[in-house]
């Protein structure tokens, strides 16, 4: 009896110890009605917060979330971020609060970055704040007024503090080349203000003639193209190419041109053509 009391102990505790040994099965599917992490959270089918030698870098394995429990707390994205809503316009806020509860008037900024002597440096930010409080005094903000404008900075060669490109606001800008460390580009007094240069119109070139890949040898035609601004204005008629039939076409795209049409046989064929790219493409088809 006391031999197998002892077996039945032995085996029990052989078991127990297999089972705390063994890794616990993964739980396939979790419903709750609330979640709350207290520390991290870490979506990563390698169980880690960072990319194997990444870590230095921060570069998340899926997705990790932390809390302020130890130091600042933060959402790390790998690849894209793609936000959905149905009958919802898309909706991105910064909201920052000084721990006393005044007014604090830069609530947050968008910047690009590059990994460089061992850290994130930033390239380029879009940041928005508040308008000075010599515009607009502190005891006149409230619910109905709460101006703002947007500030455009970018890093330049051997310069380790931002400068302010452009300033956007109240219906007005200020461009131009001031506002080392930030500041120094005066806020507009008119709608469009150019500091520290001067403006130049350039003219849209005629772009040149377009290349034929291919045609279908239906019968001789010759193509031309006219660049589109932005604004509307049109170039001049390129020179013209001609094929041996409806033609598949290259071309280059020239500076300033948002769009192009293409014509035949000096007659316009398309639309505003908008293609993607330094060369672009297009086809000319049979009409059905």
């Amino acid at each position: 009896m006391k031999d197998r009391l002892a077996t039945v102990l032995i085996s029990v505790a052989t078991t127990w110890g297999l089972m705390s040994a063994a890794p616990p099965e993964p739980v396939k599917q979790l419903e709750v009605d609330r979640l709350i992490v207290r520390k991290e959270l870490i979506v990563s089918d390698t169980g880690k917060p960072w990319e194997d030698g990444y870590e230095q870098h921060q570069m998340p394995r899926g997705i990790y979330a932390r809390s302020l429990h130890d130091g600042p707390g933060g959402l790390w994205v790998r690849s894209r971020l793609i936000k959905g809503e149905v009958d919802d316009p898309f909706d991105d806020r910064f909201h920052a609060l000084e721990r006393d509860g005044s007014l604090r008037r830069t609530p947050g900024h968008i910047s690009w970055n590059v990994w460089l002597d061992g850290a994130w440096r930033q390239m380029a930010i879009v940041q928005g704040e508040g308008m000075e409080l010599s515009e607009v005094p502190r005891d006149q903000w409230n619910g109905g007024t709460h101006p703002g404008r947007i500030r455009f900075q970018t890093f330049r060669p051997k310069h380790s503090e931002p400068l302010t490109d452009a300033l956007i606001g109240q219906g007005m800008m200020s461009i131009g080349g001031g506002g080392y460390g930030g500041g120094g580009l005066p806020y507009p007094s008119e709608v469009l203000q150019l500091w520290g240069g001067e403006m130049q119109r350039a003219d849209v070139p005629v772009p040149a003639a377009p290349e034929v890949l291919n045609d279908d040898g239906s019968g001789p035609h010759e193509y031309a193209l006219i660049g589109v601004g932005p604004q509307g204005r049109r170039t001049a008629v390129s020179k013209p190419t001609k094929a041996q039939g409806l033609a598949k076409l290259r071309w280059d795209s020239v500076p300033g041109a948002d769009a192009y049409i293409f014509l035949r046989d000096g007659k316009e064929i398309t639309g505003l053509l908008r293609v993607e790219g330094s060369q672009k493409e297009w086809t000319d088809k049979p009409a059905r």
